[in-house]
């Protein structure tokens, strides 16, 4: 058995990251990747189709075109437009928490489809940075929320440097936090090892705060794991809440941001 590994490049909602497929190379098994979602605010809603290579290829995804993809609310169904190869978006569907929504996408005479409900916002208090919290090379800022007393409340936190998609990312349950206020740390590091894009004084950092459903949290914690970097065993794919067999996600979530800049 052979091991790819699948670059899954999220253009503005999602993180990018890096997971394993394992397969028999003399088979080569294609799969399609979907991720998208919606948030409560306007023009966010997006769903981003893509396929995976062979082993012998690069790690690039190809983008996947013509399919029909739509999301269904209330009784009322939306068809998102394909803008750029394999993206979808519908810029009149607005998410209300609360409220569930369904996915569902037709490629080359498969069907997908999965559904999310948006949960109710908490409030994204603070996002502060300490002068001992600040090196080149790894800036630690606070996050402070307060948590939703007797309900399960699920949370993802993206992180941009000067409006740029990092691929680090934090979730966070309520397991044993219920109702109480958290506190925690967001890790902003580069990358490569040449200092070309070490953080420096100036620069805009965000942290964007995302509500999520469980199935969500529970995708996105597998995807942490899925390479072993979030402290985890290794697992070959994340658990999707996408049915029919594609890979990837369909998040309807909340979002709230803060931005501070180095000083």
């Amino acid at each position: 058995m052979k091991r790819i590994f699948c670059f899954l490049l999220v253009l503005t909602l999602f993180a990018s990251c890096e997971k394993n497929i394992t397969f028999n190379p003399s088979e080569p098994v294609f799969k399609y990747v979907i991720e998208g979602g919606l948030s409560n605010e306007s023009g966010s809603c997006k769903v981003i189709i893509s396929q995976t290579k062979i082993f012998k290829d690069n790690n690039q995804l190809n983008p996947v075109s013509g399919a029909l993809v739509q999301i269904e609310h209330n009784g009322i169904t939306y068809n998102l437009t394909e803008g750029s190869k394999g993206v979808y978006e519908q810029s009149q569907l607005k998410g209300v928490p609360g409220d569930t929504y369904k996915l569902l996408v037709v490629v080359s005479g498969e069907n997908f489809s999965a559904s999310s409900t948006m949960p109710q916002p908490v409030p994204f208090l603070d996002f502060t940075l300490q002068a001992s919290d600040y090196k080149p090379s790894r800036v630690t800022p606070q996050i402070r929320f307060r948590d939703i007393d007797g309900i399960k409340n699920y949370y993802w936190f993206q992180q941009f440097i000067n409006d740029k998609l990092q691929r680090q990312y934090k979730v966070f349950n309520d397991e044993f936090s219920s109702g109480q206020e958290i506190s925690s740390y967001l890790v902003f590091a580069p990358y490569n090892q040449d200092h070309s894009e070490d953080i420096i004084k100036g620069d805009r950092l965000t942290a964007e705060m995302h509500c999520i459903d469980a199935a969500v949290y529970t995708y996105l914690y597998g995807l942490l794991n899925a390479d072993g970097s979030g402290g985890g065993a290794a697992s070959a794919n994340p658990l999707s809440n996408i049915s029919g067999g594609a890979l990837g996600f369909f998040s309807a979530h909340t979002v709230e941001r803060k931005s501070i800049v180095i000083p």
